[in-house]
């Protein structure tokens, strides 16, 4: 349950702090851009992966103030969970 809470406080915290949020971008294939000409071998298309980019979170002051406040609770009550051998 700990463990639990430091990662959501942690989270919530950092989100608050730096106004970024994970964005998963799946990936796809490109197709090249070479003109196409009658008897040519086909060109190869290129691969994007999919990855993971920060995104802006677009978050209000209050936003900020309610995610550093819930998420830093999270970290207190994690912190006394743990000292009480939970």
């Amino acid at each position: 349950m700990p463990l639990v809470l430091i990662l959501l406080g942690a989270a919530m915290v950092a989100a608050a702090m730096f106004n970024k949020v994970p964005q998963f971008v799946p990936g796809r294939v490109v197709p090249s851009r070479a003109p196409s000409r009658q008897g040519a071998v086909a060109a190869s298309e290129r691969v994007e992966y999919p990855r993971v980019r920060l995104a802006s979170a677009h978050l209000t002051e209050q936003a900020r103030a309610l995610l550093t406040t819930i998420g830093g609770s999270a970290l207190i009550i994690a912190f006394f969970l743990t000292l009480s051998g939970f």
